[in-house]
């Protein structure tokens, strides 16, 4: 690992001072191979341009060689016209004497770009003008018959010099034009030379400069392996470190969880044991019965059982645990029929208005559940008000598009049903907004702490496949708001809100003969159930377990209903024990229970369709309202 000056010195900058040279080299090396080409193309070029000297050097020659070739055509047909006498050389002399000024032009024009040659061309026109006078003198004696004069003249050896003369200047031209031409092949060469060294040299540069930024790279690549390492050990290291610190955080959370429950537990407790410890002290002392002092006693240890039980079941709200029973729900008319009972809940000082959204979707819910929300949220709203104020509970359709969704990450896009609640009270402080859902958090006072509402609200909506949120302002008040799916298509039959029910003033018996055949594994639930179904008139078959349950349908006895708990010991749990009774009696009812319940009558957090269920831990009206439902219903429940 590199120390700290290395890290925040040399080590930082020898990465981007490397990958700077590297660069530059290999640039620098891509530029040397363009140079070394552009020579090369050069010296291709001045190849080409030696070859076109020599051609050039070639054709001068050939002028001249032409040249010298038309004077002695001339020669020869003045000479052949003296000797003959004959006019058939004219023509040839003619077209001679015509052709001798073009090749000289031509001669001229190709020696252009030398000086030398140039003077030399222009000796060989004087050279020409004198042969063309000479041989003009002699054709013209020829043609008047002056045939012995014309032979004199050229007797007299004048033409024949002055083409001697031409000879000599033509052989100096060729010899002077061989001399330039090997000059230029010389200079070609030596051209060609320096360029080809360049070439060699750029060449070289740049293979030591691709070379240069190859090792650079490869140093790079190294340190850079070396500091992928380094981080991939540091990725870990962080990685375990905060696994680590999660773990803590998680078992901080565990503590305070537990510590929380145990605080509550302990309170609740000790007020059934209290009270309970009370009334067998006063029945122990043996005076007259006085029921009104056993029965205080009994009733309050009655108050901090059923607390109990609320806690429990918050707490399995909490965890999403809880089994829900969901069917359509109209919001409107839940929130219309919870108005009135709200209001009393909330007092004079606080005014209670409703809001109800026109053409609203329906929703599929645990009706009962949701009540509890509503009412924990009012609550909320009414302890942030001490002086009074105003609560706002509205309802409407609503859409969260997949922007707001990936905000959260906790709610799926779609189309909802909102129910809000909003109060005018104190409000929230943003540190304290983001741990509302935890459980037993709370700003309250210590008379009026539990910590758990808005956790199990949380567990509850999220259980529903919904989505909750709370907005709040220190002095401005709170909006907490419940999105629930909207539901599609048909349900089981609507719910009544729990405020316009109607419970009878007396829990229902047992018809004559009714026989339950319960099922329970723990002895003292099973006794102290059997007490109650008997003084509800029933006659109880017992079993601990599946096998002695499905023995007693076996023997033939009367059953009109099983009441099973759902976790039993041996294998078979409630649900496989209905399967096999009602594989033996197809038309028997049958009633389930349980504290806890993950996969047997329970999927994705709802009870089975048409499952009967009652929740532990029960009363004795509970019960009795459950198993006539059950027995009246005389359908299977599988």
């Amino acid at each position: 690992m590199p120390n700290s000056e290395s890290g925040f010195g040399f080590g930082q900058s020898w990465p981007n001072l490397g990958r700077r040279a590297a660069n530059i080299l290999a640039l620098a090396s891509f530029g040397l191979v363009i140079l070394a080409g552009l020579l090369a193309a050069v010296m291709v070029e001045r190849v080409n341009s030696t070859a076109d000297w020599v051609a050039h050097s070639l054709e001068v020659e050939g002028g001249a060689s032409e040249l010298l070739g038309k004077l002695q055509d001339l020669e020869l047909a003045k000479r052949g016209f003296l000797l003959t006498r004959s006019d058939g050389f004219i023509p040839s002399y003619d077209e001679a004497r015509t052709a001798i000024p073009q090749a000289l032009a031509k001669l001229r024009s190709l020696v252009a770009d030398s000086r030398d040659q140039t003077a030399r061309v222009d000796r060989m026109g004087l050279s020409i003008q004198d042969i063309l006078t000479t041989s003009a003198r002699t054709i013209e004696l020829g043609r008047n018959g002056q045939f012995a004069e014309a032979i004199a003249f050229v007797m007299a050896g004048r033409g024949q010099q002055t083409l001697e003369s031409f000879r000599a200047i033509v052989n100096e031209f060729n010899a002077a034009e061989s001399d330039l031409l090997k000059k230029r092949e010389a200079a070609e060469a030596t051209a060609r030379a320096i360029m080809l060294g360049m070439v060699l040299v750029f060449l070289a540069s740049a293979a030591g400069a691709a070379l240069g930024a190859l090792l650079l790279s490869g140093a790079l690549i190294r340190e850079l392996r070396q500091r992928t390492e380094a981080l991939a050990e540091e990725t870990r290291v962080r990685k375990d470190t905060q696994a680590i610190l999660a773990q803590t955080q998680k078992m901080e959370s565990i503590g305070q969880l537990a510590g929380g429950i145990a605080h509550d537990f302990n309170n609740l407790m000790t007020v059934v044991i209290g009270n309970l410890d009370s009334a067998e002290r006063r029945l122990a002392r043996g005076g007259p019965a006085d029921a009104s002092s056993i029965g205080r006693p009994i009733a309050a240890a009655m108050q901090g059982a059923r607390r109990a039980a609320s806690l429990t079941q918050r707490l399995l709200a909490f965890s999403r645990q809880q089994v829900l029973s969901p069917q359509q729900v109209d919001l409107n008319r839940l929130v219309a029929s919870l108005s009135e009972m709200l209001t009393r809940t909330v007092g004079e000082t606080i005014a209670v208005e409703t809001i109800l959204g026109s053409g609203l979707w329906p929703t599929f819910v645990d009706v009962s559940q949701l009540e509890n929300a509503i009412v924990n949220l009012v609550v909320n709203a009414r302890d942030a008000m001490p002086d009074g104020g105003r609560i706002t509970i509205e309802t409407a359709n609503a859409s969260l598009d997949e922007a707001y969704c990936r905000q959260f990450g906790d709610v799926a896009p779609g189309q909802y049903v909102l129910i809000s609640v909003t109060d005018t009270g104190t409000g929230i402080s943003p540190e304290n907004l983001t741990k509302v859902f935890e459980p037993f958090f709370t700003t309250k006072s210590a008379s009026m702490r539990t910590g758990l509402g808005l956790a199990m609200i949380y567990g509850f909506v999220k259980q529903s496949k919904g989505h909750i949120r709370i907005y709040s302002e220190v002095g401005h008040g709170t909006t907490a708001k419940i999105y629930l799916p909207r539901m599609i298509g048909a349900a089981r039959a609507e719910s009544v809100p729990a405020a316009a029910r109607v419970e009878s003033a007396q829990s229902p018996t047992a018809r004559p003969g009714e026989v339950v055949l319960m099922v329970e594994d723990d002895e003292d639930v099973l006794n102290s159930t059997v007490v109650l179904l008997r003084e509800l008139g029933y006659s109880v078959l017992t079993a601990r377990n599946g096998a002695e349950a499905l023995a007693q349908l076996k023997g033939g006895k009367r059953v009109d209903i099983l009441f099973t708990d759902v976790v039993l010991p041996q294998g078979m749990n409630g649900r496989m024990v209905a399967v096999e009774a009602l594989a033996l009696r197809p038309a028997l009812p049958v009633l389930f229970t349980t504290g806890y319940a993950r996969n047997a009558i329970v999927h994705n957090g709802q009870l089975d369709p048409d499952v009967q269920f009652l929740a532990k831990p029960y009363t004795l009206e509970e019960l009795a309202q459950k198993l006539r439902a059950g027995l009246d219903g005389a359908a299977p429940a599988l």
